[in-house]
C-alpha cells in the first residue's frame, strides 16, 4: 500500500470545518479496503468522509479527514498522526503526521450585580468578566457615566484570563448628591474589550438627595408655624412698647381683636448667584435671609435655594432692615454683595408689600483638582506625555473679557494629577505624546470637586514604510508588488513603471507593530524583510533588490552498475517552488537515457531534489543558486528498493544440491532449491527489506541433514551472503 500526503500544516478557525485527503494506491494483489486512525486530537471532532475505501489491485483512491474543530477547542499547535491501515491486513498500514493550528477566537461575557445600585454620593457595581473564547486573552475594561457628571472608578483597568475563567471587580462610583427632590438614576456604561471583540453592559446608580421630600416637608410646615409664631411675638412686642394711647371712648366699651394678614404687609427679596469662572446661574446655593433687631442683633427668619438658572426669591419678608448671607458645598461664605463677615455687609431695607430686588452675588468655588491614570500600548516604552487642562469659556457681550485657565503637566509614568483648577468650571482634557494620536474630552468640575478619570488608553499614530525596489544592475523596478503584513493584517501597493519607478510608499500603518515586507516581481526572485515601527514612526530609504533571470539543473539517474534509468521521476522543492520531471527512457540528439533539466528555478534560492522510481530507494540532493545560472548534480545512483539473499549450504564439509530453502516473513513465503553446479549455491532477488528466516531441509524420502533455520536482516540494495552447514542425521 502507498500513501501521500501533501500537506505539512493545516490551520483551522474554531468552529469551522477543514478537510485533508490522503491518497491511497493498492499495490497488492487483492481487493483490499482501507481506513484511517487518527491521533492527538479529541476524537469527536474528527470524522471520515467514507470510513472505509475499497481499492482493486494498483487503483487509487482518497481517504478523507475532516475535522470539525468546536469554539471550545484550546488555541495552539496539535501534532495529528493519522495510520491508513488495511482491513485485510493490519501490518499492512502507513503513517503521516502533520500539524494542526486552531486559531484564537476571542469571545466574552459581561454582567454587573448589582444591575440597580442605590446610594447617597457614593456606590458600588461588581462586574464578572468571562473569557468564553479558546486562547488567554487580555481583557480591557471601562467604565463611564456618558454625563460626566459623576466619575466611576474601576478596581483594575485590564485583566489577563485564561479561557473559561472569569473575574470580579468592583467599579466604585461618586457623584454630586441632589440637595432636594426625587432619586436622581445615572446610567452607568461599562464595556469589555479584547482586540476587535467588544461587549457592553449598562447599569443604574441611584442616588438619594440629602433632603427627601418627606423633610421638605416638614420643615416648610414648622417654618410656617415658626414665622406666624414671630409674627404675633413682634406684634405683641411693639404693642408693649408703645406709649398707652388716650381713650376716646368709654373705658366700658369693649373693642374686639382685628387679625391683619401677613400678605397685606410682608416684603420680598431676590435676586441671583452666578459663579465667578463662568459667570453662569449657579444651582443649588442657599441664600438666608437675617433681621436686624432693635439690639442689632441678626435674626435667621429664612432662606432658599438658587434654581438651575442661579436666581432665587425670598417671600413673606416682615418689613424691615436685612442682611443676606450666601453659601454652598464647595464655596467659600460670602455676604450680600461681596463681603467675607456680616459686620461688612449691606443692610438691605425691605419695604411692606414690595419686592428688593437685584440681591446679586458672585461666588468663586474652592480649587479644584483632577486626577487619573494614562495606560499605553504594550512595549510602548517611557513617554513624556503631555496632559493640559483648559477651561472652557463662552465668550459673550456681556463679559466680552472673561480668560480661560490652563494648567499643564508633564507625567512620564502616565499618572494625572491637575491640581489649582478653578471651580466650577468644565475643562477641556488634552493628552498628547510623541508619536501618540491625541486624546481630548470633557470634564465637569463643580465647586471645589477633586474628581479621578477613567483610565485613558491611548494608541500609537499611524506611520509609513517607503523606498526603493532596484534590479540586479542597480536600475529601479517597475511592477514590483510590495506587500507589507502584520498578523492578519495586509497592505499592497505596485512600484510605478514611469516617473517615480521603483519606488513605493505604503502609508496609514498601525505602530508599535512589526511588519513583514515582501517584493515581488515575475522572472525576478522574492526578497522579504521585517521592519518594526515605532509609535507613530514612519521608515524612509528602505532598498530592497532582486535578482532576474533563473535557474536550471541537469544531471542523470543510473543504477548500481551505472547503467541509466528512464523514468525516474525528479521532483525539486524550495522556497514555496515545486516543480518535477522525468529522466528520459531512450536516448535523443543531444540528450542520453537517464538524463534530465529542470529549469525556471527562481533565483537566489536552496532547492532539494528528490530522485523516485518502483524498485528503487529515493534519493535526495541539495543545490543552491545565488544568481541565475545552470548547475548539473551529474550521474545520481539509484540504491535498489529490494536486496538478496544467497550463499552456499554445505553438508559433510561439501556443497549439497537439491536441498529446499525457504525464505519467509511469516506472511509470504518464498522457495527455492540449492543448486548441483556449483553444489549447494542458493539465491533470492527483488527481496524487500524487512526480517526473515531461512529455513533448510532435505525433501528425499531418506534425508540425510536435519532442518536448519537461520535469521536474516534484508536490506535495500545490499546482498545478503549466508554459509550455512547442515548436521548430517544420526550424527
Amino acid at each position: 500500500m502507498k500513501t501521500d500526503l501533501a500537506l505539512s500544516h493545516l490551520t483551522v478557525q474554531p468552529g469551522q470545518n477543514a478537510r485533508i485527503d490522503i491518497d491511497v494506491t493498492n499495490t497488492a494483489t487483492v481487493i483490499d479496503g482501507v481506513t484511517a486512525i487518527v491521533d492527538g486530537i479529541n476524537p469527536d471532532w474528527i470524522r471520515l468522509e467514507q470510513p472505509l475505501v475499497s481499492l482493486f489491485p494498483e487503483e487509487s483512491g482518497v481517504v478523507s479527514l475532516l475535522f470539525d474543530i468546536p469554539r471550545s477547542c484550546p488555541a495552539g499547535d496539535y501534532l495529528i498522526v493519522t495510520r491508513v491501515v488495511s482491513t485485510l491486513d493490519a501490518d499492512r498500514q502507513t503513517v503521516h503526521d502533520f500539524w494542526l493550528t486552531v486559531e484564537p477566537y476571542n469571545a466574552l461575557e459581561l454582567t454587573l450585580r448589582p444591575r440597580i445600585a442605590n446610594g447617597g454620593k457614593k456606590g458600588r457595581i461588581t462586574a464578572t468578566i468571562l473569557n468564553s473564547g479558546n486562547a488567554e486573552s487580555t481583557i480591557r475594561l471601562s467604565a463611564v457615566e456618558p454625563t460626566r457628571a459623576a466619575s466611576c472608578k474601576l478596581e483594575a483597568s485590564s485583566v489577563r484570563l485564561l479561557p473559561g475563567h472569569e473575574a470580579l471587580l468592583d467599579i466604585d462610583i461618586s457623584g454630586p448628591r441632589p440637595w432636594f427632590g426625587q432619586t436622581l438614576a445615572r446610567t452607568i456604561i461599562v464595556t469589555a474589550q479584547v482586540d476587535d471583540t467588544l461587549v457592553e453592559e449598562l447599569g443604574t446608580f441611584n442616588q438619594r438627595p440629602r433632603i427627601p421630600r418627606g423633610v421638605i416637608t416638614i420643615l416648610t410646615l414648622a417654618m410656617i408655624i415658626a414665622l406666624w409664631a414671630l409674627i404675633f411675638f413682634l406684634v405683641i412686642t411693639r404693642l408693649g412698647a408703645s406709649e398707652k394711647p388716650e381713650k376716646a371712648i368709654s373705658k366700658d366699651f369693649l373693642v374686639g381683636a382685628v387679625n391683619v394678614p401677613l400678605a397685606n404687609v410682608a416684603g420680598s427679596a431676590g435676586g441671583t448667584v452666578i459663579a465667578s469662572t463662568t459667570q453662569e446661574g449657579l444651582p443649588r446655593i442657599t441664600v438666608e435671609a437675617l433681621r436686624i433687631g432693635p439690639d442689632s442683633e441678626l435674626l435667621s427668619v429664612g432662606s432658599a435655594a438658587t434654581g438651575d438658572d442661579g436666581t432665587f426669591t425670598l417671600p413673606s419678608l416682615l418689613p424691615g432692615t436685612y442682611k443676606f448671607r450666601v453659601s454652598g458645598d464647595g464655596f467659600g461664605e460670602v455676604w450680600f454683595p461681596n463681603a467675607a463677615s456680616a459686620a461688612e455687609a449691606d443692610a438691605i431695607p425691605v419695604n411692606p408689600t414690595e419686592p428688593t430686588p437685584n440681591i446679586n452675588v458672585e461666588l468663586t468655588g474652592a480649587l479644584g483638582r483632577i486626577t487619573g491614570q494614562i495606560e499605553l500600548p504594550p512595549d510602548a516604552g517611557a513617554i513624556a506625555l503631555t496632559v493640559t487642562a483648559t477651561q472652557v469659556v463662552e465668550q459673550s457681550g456681556a463679559n466680552p473679557a472673561l480668560a480661560p485657565v490652563s494648567v499643564t503637566q508633564v507625567t512620564t509614568d502616565g499618572s494625572i494629577d491637575l491640581n489649582g483648577l478653578p471651580t466650577p468650571a468644565t475643562y477641556t482634557i488634552t493628552v498628547t505624546g510623541p508619536g501618540f494620536q491625541t486624546q481630548q474630552f470633557e470634564q465637569q468640575l463643580d465647586g471645589g470637586d477633586a474628581t479621578a478619570l477613567n483610565t485613558i488608553v491611548l494608541s500609537a499614530a499611524t506611520g509609513s514604510i517607503s523606498g526603493t525596489v532596484f534590479g540586479d544592475n542597480n536600475a529601479p523596478l517597475g511592477g514590483v508588488t510590495v506587500s507589507a503584513r502584520s498578523g492578519d493584517i495586509e497592505y499592497v501597493v505596485t512600484t510605478p513603471t514611469t516617473g517615480n519607478r521603483g519606488q513605493f510608499e505604503i502609508i496609514g500603518l498601525a505602530t508599535l507593530e512589526t511588519y513583514v515586507l515582501t517584493f515581488e516581481l515575475k522572472n525576478y526572485s522574492s526578497a522579504t524583510l521585517a521592519l518594526a515601527l515605532a509609535a507613530g514612526a514612519d521608515s524612509p530609504g528602505v532598498i530592497a533588490r532582486l535578482v532576474g533571470g533563473s535557474g536550471s539543473i541537469t544531471g542523470s539517474a543510473v543504477d548500481a552498475n551505472g547503467l541509466p534509468l528512464g523514468g525516474v521521476v525528479v521532483e525539486v522543492e524550495g522556497d514555496g517552488f515545486v516543480t518535477e520531471t522525468s529522466t528520459l527512457t531512450t536516448s535523443g540528439a543531444n540528450a542520453p537515457a537517464g538524463s534530465f533539466a529542470l529549469s525556471e528555478l527562481p533565483v537566489p534560492g536552496d532547492y532539494t531534489l528528490t530522485f523516485s522510481a518502483d524498485g528503487f530507494q529515493n534519493e535526495s540532493v541539495a543545490v543552491a543558486f545565488s544568481g541565475a545560472g545552470t548547475q548539473s548534480v551529474g550521474s545520481v545512483t539509484m540504491a535498489s528498493a529490494t536486496g538478496q539473499v544467497g550463499g552456499t549450504v554445505l553438508g559433510n564439509g561439501l556443497g549439497v544440491g537439491g536441498l529446499t530453502i525457504t525464505l519467509t516473513d511469516g506472511l509470504r513465503p518464498r522457495s527455492t532449491t540449492s543448486a548441483t553446479n556449483p553444489p549447494g549455491v542458493f539465491a533470492f532477488v527483488d527481496v524487500p527489506p524487512g526480517s526473515y528466516t531461512l529455513t533448510f531441509t532435505d525433501p528425499s524420502p531418506a534425508p540425510k541433514f536435519e532442518d536448519h533455520v537461520i535469521l536474516v536482516q534484508v536490506t535495500g540494495g545490499v546482498k545478503v551472503s549466508r554459509t550455512v552447514t547442515l548436521a548430517a542425521l544420526g550424527s
